[in-house]
């Protein structure tokens, strides 16, 4: 992320040159036209439309396939941006570069809201399983290496939204940012919240099923982006790679990982289509398990993109359904 920093500041002036044209643009038609909204993850985008309805168009800056945790905006983004209404950020560690972006902005009337500030935020350490214990001293320098090089990735494991109880809050977020920026729409996005906050009851329900049916408690995953979805339902992420796809394990976490599926018997390995690490086909041959597909939702493919929350988690389900029995 370093070699795109002195690209970025190009980037950053030229928008920052829009500031006066976004605070003084003309409002004589805001009754009418959608609140503009921008926002870094595929779910944040999704939860949003469910809010917002006609009354909002919902634009993710990261394309299709791109890693978030990685990602940096173009020049014409921070252009387009300046001319918005709201970004939703998660308001994790997901967004490295959202600081400079709000610098950038400074002068527009782009409001930046986190939409997970009222998650109870996990520990990325918490929700990586025991395994990576053995060999822990001999990876540990490599590890703070990694760190000082500017690739920590944050303390907090920033994939709120797969666990559907953080997802309501975060639809509650977006729905008062909404309602103040949009009063006239407010009974809309109020009777949206509602909506779907029983959908995601009713997939917390399916997935406590799901979990509740299956004969293992494990779930060998290509990164560790399931630790909410596994600590309100009670299972283990057995991630390949780390909190974010590039943090590939040390040999020896990759033998720790190989003997653990074997001992548990694991039969699946879910694959994400945005993030398959090389890595995780060598210990799917290594063990003989069938592939299953799992969303991450923090970002998806282009056939996916006009996808729900819903759709994507209920496809979740059904893979856990089948990873676990």
């Amino acid at each position: 992320m370093k070699k795109v920093i002195p690209a970025l500041t190009v980037a950053f002036a030229s928008a920052s040159l829009l500031a006066a044209c976004g605070s003084n643009s003309d409002s004589s038609t805001s009754n009418n036209k959608q609140t503009e909204v921008y926002t870094s993850t595929f779910a944040t985008a999704a939860i949003a439309r469910e809010i917002g309805g006609d009354q909002v168009s919902v634009k993710m800056i990261v394309p299709p396939g791109a890693d978030p945790h990685s990602y940096e905006p173009t020049s014409k983004q921070l252009t387009e941006i300046a001319k918005g209404d709201l970004f939703l950020l998660t308001g994790t560690t997901l967004e490295p570069y959202s600081k400079k972006i709000q610098e950038s902005l400074k002068g527009t009337d782009v409001r930046f809201i986190e939409t997970s500030k009222d998650v109870t935020l996990l520990e990325s350490d918490a929700t990586l399983h025991a395994h990576e214990e053995e060999g822990h001293d001999d990876h540990a320098t490599d590890e703070h290496a990694h760190e000082e090089e500017g690739h920590d990735h944050g303390k907090y494991d920033p994939h709120v939204w797969l666990d559907p109880i953080n997802a309501k809050a975060m639809a509650r977020s977006i729905t008062i940012a909404l309602s103040k920026e949009a009063p006239k729409d407010k009974a809309t996005f109020e009777k949206n919240l509602e909506a779907f906050d029983q959908q995601a009851d009713e997939l917390d329900e399916q997935f406590k099923q799901a979990v509740a049916d299956g004969s293992k408690k494990e779930l060998l995953v290509t990164h560790a982006a399931y630790g909410y979805l596994a600590e309100r339902y009670g299972f283990t992420q057995l991630p390949i790679a780390g909190i974010s796809p590039s943090d590939e394990p040390s040999q020896k976490q990759l033998a720790a990982l190989v003997k653990e599926a074997r001992m548990h018997d694991l039969k699946y390995i879910a694959f994400e289509e945005t993030v398959s690490p090389k890595v995780a086909r060598v210990i799917q041959k290594e063990i003989g398990a069938e592939s299953v597909t799992i969303h991450n939702l923090e970002s998806v493919t282009k056939t996916q993109q006009n996808s729900s929350y819903f759709k994507l988690m209920e496809e979740n389900v059904q893979t856990l359904k089948q990873a676990l029995q």
